[in-house]
């Protein structure tokens, strides 16, 4: 007789934890069920123990449950308004202060997927600093993170299918990309200042004091609990006067709400005080 379902989940969750030290503890159990009974779809076991040999033996499918766990919605300028308000609330000021004041203007891409989003801001950065026609242009470095390891090697290499290229104009393609058989490859100058790693926001960041930080439509899928851990990272990465953009459903919780001015409720910008 196979295990109950709130066993299976139970096992699963302690191979992660003991195989890669990730708590899903704070997850919801049941977006935690559907990703499982996903891979145990695809991966031929016919039921929960036998999901649970192949899991434990088999490195590869640990990896694979790891990237259907990770939340990888996304495209290129998803939801065009809150990039709209992004350039001028968050890129115009900062950019006008790095212009006068010198320094690198440091972003931070958070829970990026594959890339897309953390492209987006690199695109936004590159025009406003195309209207501004600066004669020395300030240095921009842009981290893009994410906790699963296949999607962090999609954004790097910065090849996208044209169903991926969803959301861009032919502007956009046309300036920042080449043509790559049936695909889309991020040009050299654009991706110069762009990195990506991986990283768990449930874990202190390796960045710090970042002038913007862009996590959306990540925190949704979080408890309270761990709501409130991410966003004392986030917090604590940004530097004063940084500004925080969450995804336009996601509010802001925990101690570190006060220390935030609303900029654009609408597209949930906040400023650090």
């Amino acid at each position: 007789m196979d295990i109950s379902e709130e066993d299976f989940v139970t096992h699963v969750m302690k191979h992660l934890f003991r195989a890669r030290g990730i708590d899903l503890s704070g997850y919801s159990q049941s977006f935690v069920m559907r990703s499982i009974k996903k891979r145990l779809g695809r991966s031929g076991a016919t039921d929960y123990t036998g999901y649970l040999h192949l899991l434990t033996h088999n490195e590869q499918e640990t990896n694979d449950l790891l990237g259907a766990l990770s939340i990888n919605v996304t495209e290129f300028f998803r939801d065009k308004g809150a990039f709209e308000g992004f350039t001028s609330e968050v890129l115009r000021p900062l950019l006008a202060s790095k212009i006068r004041e010198g320094g690198v203007l440091r972003i931070w891409s958070a829970g990026c997927a594959t890339g897309q989003e953390t492209y987006t801001i690199a695109i936004c950065v590159a025009e406003e600093i195309k209207r501004l026609q600066c004669i020395s242009a300030p240095v921009v470095g842009i981290q893009g993170t994410d906790i699963s390891s296949k999607a962090v090697a999609k954004a790097k290499s910065g090849l996208y299918t044209q169903a991926e290229t969803k959301g861009l104009t032919e502007k956009h393609l046309n300036h920042y990309f080449e043509k790559k058989g049936a695909d889309y490859e991020v040009v050299q100058p654009l991706r110069k200042g762009v990195r990506f790693s991986v990283e768990n926001l449930l874990e202190p960041p390796s960045g710090s004091y970042y002038d913007a930080i862009v996590c959306r439509n990540v925190m949704i899928y979080f408890t309270r609990k761990m709501h409130d851990v991410v966003t004392m990272h986030l917090f604590k990465a940004l530097r004063g006067g940084g500004y925080l953009m969450l995804g336009r459903t996601e509010t802001l919780m925990g101690a570190p709400r006060a220390s935030f001015d609303v900029i654009d409720l609408e597209n949930r910008i906040l400023r650090k005080k």
